[in-house]
């Protein structure tokens, strides 16, 4: 997971976000799902950020430095998110792409719906037009390193 600091060019605020991997954020920009959270704006772009080094200590015998786990507020939004989603979307599964295509072009009734696709569908629908958006995976924090194991 990496964190940046990102503006809004439009409204100029400030605020973070947690990506899985530093090629992350410009996949999600350029597929247009990045809003500013004060205007909605789309012209989001990095701030130059101090980089968050850690030492090589052990913490409470894991391995994982604690600037690799997102904020614990962070964390509880985002499940909070996941939650709400869940309890008031119909899970579709792996027909989340047909079951959108087909409610945008109004071939099926429209209604709240969650599920899973793959990046190329996710770029597809996007591409299409098709209102979708990411939902922020659950975070689950490493296990510890049984340091007897790797002696």
């Amino acid at each position: 997971m990496v964190k940046y600091a990102l503006a809004c060019q439009s409204c100029h605020s400030g605020f973070e976000a947690w990506f899985s991997n530093s090629d992350a954020f410009d996949e999600q920009k350029s597929q247009g799902f990045l809003a500013c959270p004060e205007c909605g704006s789309a012209q989001i772009v990095k701030q130059i950020m101090a980089p968050s080094v850690s030492g090589t200590k052990k913490r409470d015998g894991a391995s994982v430095p604690a600037s690799a786990q997102p904020d614990p507020k962070l964390a509880a939004m985002m499940k909070e998110v996941r939650d709400h989603i869940a309890s008031t979307h119909e899970y579709v599964g792996s027909d989340f792409a047909t079951r959108a295509r087909a409610m945008h072009s109004g071939e099926a009734d429209a209604k709240p719906v969650w599920g899973e696709t793959t990046l190329e569908e996710a770029k597809s629908l996007a591409e299409e037009g098709v209102p979708a958006l990411p939902l922020p995976e659950p975070f689950t924090p490493p296990k510890p390193v049984d340091q007897k194991k790797l002696n």
